[in-house]
């Protein structure tokens, strides 16, 4: 058995560069956070061949003492952190002080500094476990960083490099990333001696702009919300958007880029009602939270983090998020669709209309009806035109043009291909997806109705049991009445057994075992779990869809001006319940341009 002895300090430093120097990526990280911490506003960064020739990374800070140089390169040195207090409350973005004696234990690094106390500059350079003298340099102001020759020591973990433009790649998203969480910061990079970006804008939506380019942003919804001690502002997607990938997901929290599951999980839920499932969606998120309630130190890489009190942040984030997407004022700024133009759509439905219109009745049959019953066939027994619900208006010529705005969609022209209704409004013409808008209505209507009443159950026959482990007998134990709540009434039948004796009625039978298991694990990450309300929703949705107008269904201009009107009164009527836009507008400025009229 070989004998346990300590390690050489340089073999404790590479090892730490495995965690921290990934890539060259990874190591440009660590400098720009030490940039930014140091207080510099203009940090200019030069990479050649990827970064593995070299990275140099300068800024206009205040500069490091020249005796304070080979601290810096010293392992669990820091000037960031002195207590156990500072590292429960950290505002910086380093704090661990083994940046820099890692990477210098991986290459040929040069850090070179003014502080501004001297009159000129001084220089500490190391290579792998050598580092030299401190020496007098020619520099004006701030530190410079360079790091030449990535893995020049230690080939094995060389080999693992991708090509130039990959890693520069990864580089570049670096770039991004710092460049949005500090609008007050200038930036700019270089690749090869050629100045790639540069971003200069101090105001954060343009900064987003400057950086990402405006084709997410012209997408996307402006949120913001929150207190003193936790805030949340920056871009969502438009529900329509059909270009999100995860390479435009960007969570910053305190101004420091992380990943983060909790986060990610209520930005989906909020999602849920208006996106197809599995999309990705796009987001451009900063939160402002005390520093107290949140753990930065969990990972190496510094891109995860613990939030004391996760479930309320999934809930204010969700709801921040969700009442944004429910605002009836919110349409497209700019159609994702080709045969558009840039000319955007601008009605603005009256959504404090919202709750008072709601009306939710069933027919004979216990189908869902709105204010008009347009899924009944024209031909059944039970259908009556005279039932219907009529408008006082129903012509746009007819509308005082001071009231223009109280009918945001317009009136109904005609019927297309029994698909489509194009109506006029104010800014020209709009086409409607029938189906799409009426399946939303009924399936908004059915929520509502649903939510009045509690839960209703069915007891089962047979008992259904289901294996849990300890710690998920431990939350089924504290939140017994939040279950019962849900729909579920079970009787502990083992140490690691529950029998489950009566389900949500609208829930199948066979699913139960999986879902319950969901339910404790989300009451576990997330509290009051949305599980449940999830499988309620992809019911109702089904039912909704059903429930809707179908194509080829010849509808009256009375009915499809109700149509029109609910659509204004309800939740999310931009989209269906699967995503799908349930209508777009053309300007007349459009149309015009399109019949080259006044050219």
């Amino acid at each position: 058995m070989s004998l346990i002895k300590p390690l050489p300090d340089i073999l404790i430093s590479q090892i730490a560069a495995g965690e921290v120097v990934e890539r060259p990526a990874s190591l440009l990280k660590e400098l720009l956070e030490n940039s930014i911490d140091s207080g510099a506003n203009e940090i200019n960064i030069a990479i050649a061949e990827g970064g593995m020739r070299e990275i140099r990374v300068s800024d206009n800070g205040p500069g490091i003492p020249k005796n304070q140089l080979p601290l810096a390169l010293s392992r669990h040195a820091t000037s960031k952190i002195s207590s156990l207090a500072h590292l429960e409350s950290i505002t910086s973005l380093g704090f661990r002080g083994e940046a820099l004696a890692s990477i210098a234990s991986v290459s040929q690094l040069v850090l070179s500094s003014k502080h501004q106390s001297d009159t000129h500059g001084w220089e500490i350079r190391a290579e792998g476990s050598r580092v030299s003298e401190v020496r007098p340099c020619a520099l004006e102001q701030g530190s410079i960083v360079s790091v030449k020759n990535l893995y020049y020591n230690t080939p094995a973990r060389k080999k693992f490099l991708r090509t130039q433009n990959t890693e520069y790649g990864h580089c570049d998203e670096i770039f991004k990333q710092a460049a949005l969480a500090h609008p007050a910061i200038e930036f700019s990079i270089s690749h090869n001696g050629k100045l790639r970006r540069r971003a200069n804008t101090k105001k954060i939506e343009t900064r987003i702009r400057e950086v990402l380019g405006t084709d997410l942003t012209d997408a996307s919804i402006w949120v913001e919300e929150g207190t003193e001690n936790l805030y949340i502002r920056g871009f969502v997607q438009q529900p329509a958007y059909d270009r999100g990938t995860k390479d435009t997901q960007y969570l910053f929290i305190n101004g420091r880029f992380i990943r983060d599951r909790v986060i990610s999980h209520a930005i989906r839920q909020a999602f849920s009602d208006v996106t197809h499932h599995g999309k990705s969606i796009s987001y451009i998120l900063f939160i402002q939270i005390n520093p107290k309630l949140v753990d930065v130190n969990v990972h190496p890489r510094k891109t995860e983090v613990r939030f004391h009190q996760s479930q309320a942040i999934h809930q204010f984030v969700f709801h921040a998020i969700e009442k944004k997407l429910s605002s009836a004022e919110h349409v497209p700024k700019k159609s994702t669709h080709s045969f558009f133009s840039d000319q955007g759509a601008t009605i603005s439905p009256q959504h404090s209309r919202l709750q008072n219109n709601l009306a939710f009745t069933m027919d004979k049959r216990g189908r869902p009806l709105t204010s008009l019953d347009i899924s009944q066939n024209a031909d059944s027994p039970d259908y009556d035109e005279k039932e219907a619900t009529s408008t006082d208006i129903s012509d746009w010529n007819q509308v005082d043009e001071n009231k223009q705005h109280d009918y945001p969609l317009g009136f109904a022209l005609a019927q297309l291909s029994g698909i489509y209704i194009l109506t006029q409004n104010r800014e020209g013409l709009i086409i409607v997806d029938m189906h799409a808008a009426h399946e939303r209505i009924v399936y908004e209507q059915l929520k509502t109705a649903l939510d009045l009443n509690e839960i209703p159950k069915q007891a089962l026959l047979i008992p259904i049991d289901v294996g849990l482990d300890l710690t998920q007998m431990a939350v089924i134990h504290e939140n017994a009445s939040l279950l019962n709540t849900l729909g579920f009434e079970f009787s502990i039948s083992g140490p690691e057994n529950v029998a489950i004796r009566a389900i949500p009625s609208f829930l199948d039978a066979s699913k139960v075992s999986a879902l319950v298991t969901s339910v404790i694990n989300d009451i576990t990450d997330f509290g009051a779990t949305r599980v449940l309300q999830e499988h309620r929703n992809d019911i109702l949705s089904t039912l909704a869809c059903h429930s809707a107008v179908r194509a080829n269904r010849k509808l009256s201009v009375e009915e499809m001006n109700n149509l029109l009107r609910d659509m204004e009164r309800t939740e999310r009527s931009d989209q269906c319940n699967h995503g799908r836009p349930t209508w777009f507008q053309i300007s007349l400025s459009e149309l015009d341009h399109r019949f080259m009229r006044g050219q």
